[in-house]
């Protein structure tokens, strides 16, 4: 189980800091960055879990790889993360820090799940329309769900909107099971 309040003591030490030194979209970019290779990278997560490798050459690796790409600050975090041993909760802490931004920004978080994958227009659209019906901006993600058969299901922020194909199909059956 991760601790929350560590979590989030990460997570606010590294987004106050962008604030007070003026450098929040160089640290978000970086945390980007580390977030794609985390999620998307088997080897990465190995590299930063595993006990096998010394945190010094963890810490000569990550900042070979990078330097180019991430903030100081960034690695400062990840570094400090590794000596604590804190390392698992490195997902959480970068999902924290996105909630402080967003929240700050004012953007709302938005699921968007389709049975397919959406082309790069429909996606565009789709984000538009959220956007001007909410009057704010939306920091969407995709999701690819074929059990909703087709339509699209919103989730924002705590709300559900439902207008897939199955949630009608089940809407259909519960009033023929009625009759």
């Amino acid at each position: 189980m991760e601790n929350k309040q560590l979590i989030k003591k990460y997570a606010l030490s590294i987004y106050s800091i962008g604030k007070k030194e003026n450098v929040l979209e160089e640290i978000e970019s970086g945390i980007r960055v580390v977030d794609f290779l985390y999620k998307q990278s088997s080897i990465f997560r190995y590299f930063l879990l595993t006990k096998k490798i010394s945190e010094k050459n963890k810490k000569l690796i990550l900042l070979d790889i990078l330097k180019d790409r991430c903030s100081p600050y960034v690695l400062e975090l990840i570094y400090i993360i590794i000596e604590k041993g804190d390392i698992k909760s490195l997902s959480a802490i970068i999902n924290r820090f996105f909630v402080f931004v967003s929240n700050e920004a004012d953007i709302i978080p938005v699921r968007i799940i389709t049975p397919s994958e959406l082309d790069n227009n429909t996606n565009k659209d789709l984000i538009g329309k959220i956007e001007s019906k909410l009057n704010k901006k939306v920091n969407a993600k995709n999701e690819v769900d074929p059990k909703i058969i087709g339509g699209v299901k919103l989730m924002i922020g705590n709300k559900v909107i439902d207008g897939s194909v199955s949630h009608q199909l089940r809407k259909i059956k519960n009033a023929l099971e009625q009759v």
